[in-house]
């Protein structure tokens, strides 16, 4: 859902175009994850809209989310391995459309991605870019989950037994 709705996937779904889509996402400069510039010129590192959606959504949502589960971690900031674990997961997906096949290393994937938020902490103003949307997103998250529970018992009109 992130890659299809984020990235303006192609709407008839073919592998060639996407592949190419997926491939233009990760060159060298890496823009799957970058959502423009700030005021100052600055690049917004972690900052694309599937990013911020996949935290939110999975780490935040439900009531029995990680950050239901464990408030007390969840609750003031997202944790830099839970940012490096979801854009882990969005580069896998884009690597394997890339290359139109499976075989991508989670873990080397994982380390590039706190490698690469390490880097954001060698520049001031990088590094409290990242920590102020660390904080954004759990608050995002805190914020949006009750709505997100209240909309889907609303709306689906799904709901369990407890008897």
């Amino acid at each position: 859902m992130y890659v299809t709705q984020c990235y303006n996937w192609d709407p008839q779904n073919l592998c060639e175009v996407n592949s190419r889509i997926a491939k233009d996402l990760l060159g060298d400069h890496r823009v799957f994850l970058r959502d423009g510039v700030d005021e100052n010129g600055h690049t917004n590192n972690l900052t694309h809209p599937a990013l911020t959606g996949l935290i939110t959504d999975f780490f935040y949502t439900g009531s029995s989310s990680l950050s239901q589960l464990f408030s007390e971690v969840f609750m003031e900031e997202v944790l830099r391995v839970t940012v490096a674990i979801a854009a882990t997961t969005l580069k896998v997906v884009l690597d394997e459309v890339a290359s139109s096949q499976g075989g991508v290393s989670f873990r080397v994937v994982y380390l590039e991605m706190l490698g690469l938020m390490k880097k954001c902490d060698t520049s001031a103003t990088h590094a409290e870019k990242t920590r102020s949307l660390q904080v954004k997103w759990a608050t995002l998250g805190s914020n949006s989950m009750t709505e997100h529970e209240a909309t889907a018992l609303a709306t689906t009109g799904f709901d369990v037994e407890l008897d």
